[in-house]
This record gives structure tokens, C-alpha cells and sequence, in this order.
């Protein structure tokens, strides 16, 4: 079988029976190769595979897919693959649309490049002619930019009335961490739709929402399993003051998959309040994002 052909297997399993292990560059190399496969899901999992790869090769041939692919499918893949990128600059809080950016040092990334994406994206989401999962991945993928900008991007996008683009908004709030979705997230946490409530759950952790812990306290009492294993993680996520004793509970549950949630939970619980005492509200996120 070719090398585009086994694409359907482990992307990262030796070929013709050889245990000998790829090297990086291999491995990189042939997921690159399979961006030209004939089939669409195939390209997508090849877009998928390379997101462990932080490259401007990648980055290039993501954009190019993104732009000129046939399927539209595809290009949503290539947009949402994007955010990979934009996550990088989220470590070092770079703005490019600031003047100032002397602080950004992180060598996997140039500014150039980040700016040029950052660019692409928000012509990808202003352009109408484009898919709704194209733009709505588009956003998610530039979340990780926090300005003003995005922000208002995030809220017209949530003020859709296409589930999808709610959806996609709330996951873009959660990467975003603006204490401005608060109130939104503190809503939505109680969404008849557990799609929604679920990406809500999630968001509120991701942004430490420690306004949130009641809530989230409460829906680690939810009978929907999905809805209490995100509920558990988001409280451990928040330091919420309260959440220990909960989350101690839970991990003597019946439930394996619950028990292993909690433990993980209090981790990232312990982490918060060590960091919170040793310096204080302002250096937790560093740390977090380190």
C-alpha cells in the first residue's frame, strides 16, 4: 500500500511490518504527504494528526488548505487546525493588534507569522461566502487572541440563533477567559440544550470562574454522567474555596471514571490554592498557561 493509502491505520504505526519507530521528521513528512490524499477524511485526519506539530510548514499548508481546498469540509478542518497556532501566542498573552508586543519570546512562533494568521482568520469569519462550521471554527480558533476584537467577534457569534454558532461561541469564551462571559457562562450552565450546558461547564473551568463554584458544586449532583465529569473537572479548574470537601467525595464514588475525575480534579484544586497563597491572584494564570 502506498504512503497515502495508510492513512487509515495509525498515522504513526511503521510501515510494511518494521518495528523500527519513525523518527519526528518522518512522521511530520508523511502527514504532510497526506494532505494531498485524493480522499477528503482523509486529508482531515491528516489535519487532525498534525496538531502536535507547531511548524510554519504545517501553518503554511493549513492555510493553503483552508483557502483553496475543495471540500468544505476540509477547509473547516484546516480553519479549526489554525487554532493550534493561535494557542502559542495565548502563552505569552501576544496581541496583534497591539503596538507593543516586546515581551512575546516564544521561539516556536514568530510574531509575523502569528499576525499574518491572526489576519487570515478574521477574513475567514468576515467572509459570508464561507460555510457556517468554516466561520464559527474560525472564531474558536482565534479565541486565543485576547482583545477587544475578538471579544465582540465571541458575542456575535453567540447572539446567532444557529445552535452551532452558540455552541462554537461559548467554547471560544472558555479559551478567550474574559471575565466578560461571566454572566453568560453562569447562565448557560443551566441550558435545557446538555450540549450547551456541557460546553458552558467547561468554559466557566477553563476561565477559573470562581463565581461559578456554587453552580458547578450543584451540577456535580447531575444524574447525566457527561454533564458531572465536566462539572467535577471545572470545579477543581475554578479554586473555588468550597469545592475540596465535593471533590474528596467524589473520589470514593462507585463510578471508576467519576473516582479518576475527582482525583484529577483535587490536582488541579491543590495546584491552584498552592499557587493562589505563594503569589496571589495575578501570577496564577502565568503559571497555568506555563
Amino acid at each position: 500500500m502506498d504512503l497515502q493509502g495508510n492513512l487509515t491505520r495509525d498515522p504513526l504505526e511503521p510501515l510494511n511490518g518494521s518495528s523500527a519507530p519513525f523518527s519526528v521528521e518522518a512522521i511530520l513528512s508523511r502527514l504532510l504527504n497526506n494532505l494531498n490524499h485524493p480522499d477528503p477524511q482523509q486529508r482531515i485526519l491528516a489535519i487532525d494528526a498534525l496538531s502536535d506539530f507547531v511548524d510554519v510548514v504545517v501553518l503554511d499548508r493549513l492555510i493553503d488548505l483552508a483557502q483553496n481546498d475543495p471540500d468544505s469540509e476540509v477547509r473547516g478542518a484546516a480553519v479549526l487546525g489554525i487554532g493550534e497556532f493561535t494557542y502559542v501566542a495565548s502563552s505569552w498573552a501576544y496581541d496583534p493588534e497591539a503596538d507593543d508586543n516586546a515581551h512575546y519570546t516564544d521561539d516556536r512562533m514568530a510574531r509575523e507569522d502569528l499576525k499574518r494568521t491572526y489576519a487570515f482568520l478574521l477574513s475567514v469569519y468576515r467572509d459570508e461566502g464561507r460555510s457556517l462550521d468554516e466561520r464559527r471554527y474560525a472564531i474558536e480558533s482565534l479565541s486565543h487572541f485576547c482583545n477587544q476584537t475578538v471579544e465582540d467577534l465571541i458575542a456575535e457569534l453567540y447572539a446567532r440563533p444557529e445552535k452551532v454558532a452558540r455552541s462554537s461561541a461559548l467554547v471560544a469564551m472558555g479559551r478567550n477567559c474574559s471575565l466578560r462571559w461571566t454572566d453568560i457562562l453562569a447562565d448557560e450552565l443551566y441550558s435545557p440544550d446538555v450540549e450547551l450546558q456541557i460546553n458552558a461547564i467547561v468554559a466557566a473551568g477553563e476561565c477559573g470562574l470562581d463565581a461559578c463554584g456554587k453552580d458547578l458544586w450543584r451540577l456535580t449532583f447531575s444524574e447525566n454522567l457527561d454533564v458531572l465529569l465536566a462539572a467535577v473537572w471545572s470545579l477543581g479548574q475554578t479554586g473555588w474555596e468550597g469545592a475540596f470537601d465535593r471533590l474528596d467525595e467524589l473520589s470514593l464514588h462507585p463510578d471508576p471514571e467519576v473516582r479518576q475525575a475527582a482525583d484529577e480534579a483535587m490536582e488541579e484544586w491543590l495546584l491552584y490554592s498552592m499557587l493562589e497563597a505563594e503569589y496571589g491572584d495575578d501570577e496564577i494564570d502565568f503559571f497555568e498557561e506555563e
